[in-house]
């Protein structure tokens, strides 16, 4: 695992990077030749990784084909968000859309679905001539060129966690009947992740990680205890990920955020790169 910047349980402020600072002045407009698509194509290229990521420590199971991803957890078909098939290419998607349906099917998922991003319109059109209809779950993808802003590391000190004890701990409170998935994450060796928590008193408030593909920060497991929710934690968190982030020489940073996180990050600087469409089968 890389080394993080600091050493576990360092204040993330022990360092300063500049971005932009002009004597006397403001930091400047500044335009970036990353355009949406791309953050978006570096968004499905993270998101891939980090259901490797699950798989290689949990329960999640994975059908590999060419130019296509397809992700599983035997045993909860109501969690539709688990068994879901991945495509760099709508013509790779077409030709395994046989093998997909096998897939799943011997494992009884037969709620399976296929992700959509934004502004595919030949993948929409495989799919609909497949009879997939798109349903109500959405995600909103977002990416940030931490170029486009000024480095501004968190107001407060955040531990540089090498365990997982305190993240799993605090999303358990979030995640519900799946909270226990996130136990195969305290076992070793250490995750290839970067994860900060803001604690007070010694007690565990808030966390965040980040899972490096290429020169890309992917966004993960942003959580808040509710009894410490309306503090701005989640906002520090996500200051102290991105002043790391640069620290890596990492050029950008992706997430998909939740209807109720999605005003942090566009306040954080963050492009709407459009909704995550969900499509599955209408008839079986």
């Amino acid at each position: 695992m890389p080394l993080h910047p600091n050493p576990p349980g360092a204040p993330v402020r022990g360092f300063e990077r500049c971005v932009c600072s002009p004597p006397g002045g403001a930091c400047p407009t500044l335009q970036s030749p990353m355009t949406n698509a791309e953050l978006s194509a570096r968004l499905l290229s993270n998101v891939i990784a980090f259901k490797h990521l699950q798989r290689e420590r949990g329960t999640l199971r994975h059908l590999g084909l060419p130019g296509v991803d397809a992700f599983c957890l035997p045993g909860h078909p109501e969690h539709s968000r688990a068994q879901q098939a991945f495509f760099h290419d709508p013509g790779a998607l077409r030709d395994a859309l046989p093998a997909l349906t096998d897939f799943y099917l011997r494992l009884d998922l037969p709620g399976w679905r296929v992700v959509l991003p934004p502004g595919d319109t030949e993948g929409r059109r495989v799919l609909e001539d497949a009879g997939f209809a798109p349903d109500a779950v959405r995600m909103d993808a977002m990416g940030l060129v931490l170029g486009d802003v000024p480095d501004a590391p968190p107001d407060l000190p955040l531990e540089v966690s090498e365990t997982q004890d305190d993240m799993v701990a605090i999303n358990k409170r979030t995640w519900g009947e799946l909270g226990g998935q996130l136990d195969v994450w305290l076992r070793p060796p250490p995750l290839p992740v970067h994860t900060l928590v803001a604690k007070e008193v010694g007690v565990a408030l808030a966390c965040g990680m980040a899972r490096d593909v290429g020169d890309t920060a992917g966004i993960y497991m942003v959580a808040t205890v509710p009894e410490a929710r309306g503090r701005g934690l989640a906002a520090q968190v996500m200051r102290g990920l991105h002043h790391q982030a640069r620290a890596r020489r990492m050029t950008a940073a992706v997430l998909q955020a939740t209807p109720e996180a999605k005003p942090l990050y566009q306040r954080l600087g963050y492009r709407d790169l459009g909704a995550w469409e969900t499509w599955g089968r209408t008839s079986p």
